[in-house]
Order: C-alpha cells, then structure tokens, then sequence
C-alpha cells in the first residue's frame, strides 16, 4: 500500500469544510467533492473574496456508514471549535446519507456569521423542512387524494 499523501496546508484566514464519510461505499467521495463545490459556491456568491478549503475522513479513521458534515472559520485540530451542520449516520438508505447543499446553507452561514439574508440571489431556499414533517405531510396528501 502506498504512503498516504500529506493534504495542502490550509490558509489560516479562509473557513474549512471538514467531511467525514464512509469509504466503503465508493460513492461517498465523489459526492462530497460535489457538496464542497457546490456549498463554495453558494458561500462566494454572499463574499466573493471567501474560498471554502476542504478536508476529507481527515481523521484516518471513518466510521462505517458514516457521512458527516463540519465547518470551521478558520482552521482547528480542536472539534469543538467545528460546527456541525448535518449528520447521516442514522439515515437510510445510504442515498438520504449526503446532504443537498439546501440543507446546510443556512447552518454554514450562522457557523461563519455570514448574513444569509444574501442568499436570496443565489436562489437557495433556506428554510427546510424537517423529515419527519415531509411525512406528515404526504401522508395527509394521500389521504385526502383517495
């Protein structure tokens, strides 16, 4: 097995986006580069100067099932100084495990104290709704459609 690369030193002044996920399934990778563009984007079109670093399984060690999303304002070794913004390690099935940047924009804007009020031009709706509550409501869609 070849020496694992060290990754690029992180800028001190920019915010860091630190993923976590499960390197059995081989999708994960992929779909966590994808979040990161994705939610830099997002972040650049509130402050063009920002650019989103990102960190992948930086611990080595992931957890099985595992795809879990962190960001930090500069960045720290120390993980309470990280913010979560989602966790998929009890979803299921493994494709309700990734997040889709509309459900961590709003919680990466109030982590980074960004005003997310600008978001409004870059057409992400930042108001989601709960799972349990999108339920609830097919549920009582379907009731009364029969």
């Amino acid at each position: 097995m070849a020496p694992r690369e060290a990754p690029p030193p992180l800028d001190p002044k920019q915010p860091v986006l630190y993923i976590e996920y499960c390197p059995v399934n081989y999708t994960y990778r992929k779909r966590a580069l994808d979040l990161h563009a994705s939610l830099a984007e997002a972040l650049r079109t509130m402050q063009p100067q920002m650019q989103l670093q990102l960190r992948l399984n930086e611990n080595c060690n992931p957890r099985i099932g595992a795809f879990e999303v962190f960001i930090a304002a500069h960045p720290t070794e120390d993980h309470h100084g990280r913010h979560m913004l989602w966790t998929g390690i009890a979803r299921v099935p493994a494709s309700a495990k990734v997040p889709h940047v509309d459900d961590i924009i709003a919680p990466a804007c109030l982590a980074l104290r960004l005003r997310h009020s600008h978001a409004g031009t870059s057409q992400i709706n930042l108001v989601r709704t709960s799972d349990r509550d999108i339920t609830k409501i097919l549920q009582r869609d379907r009731r009364r459609s029969l």
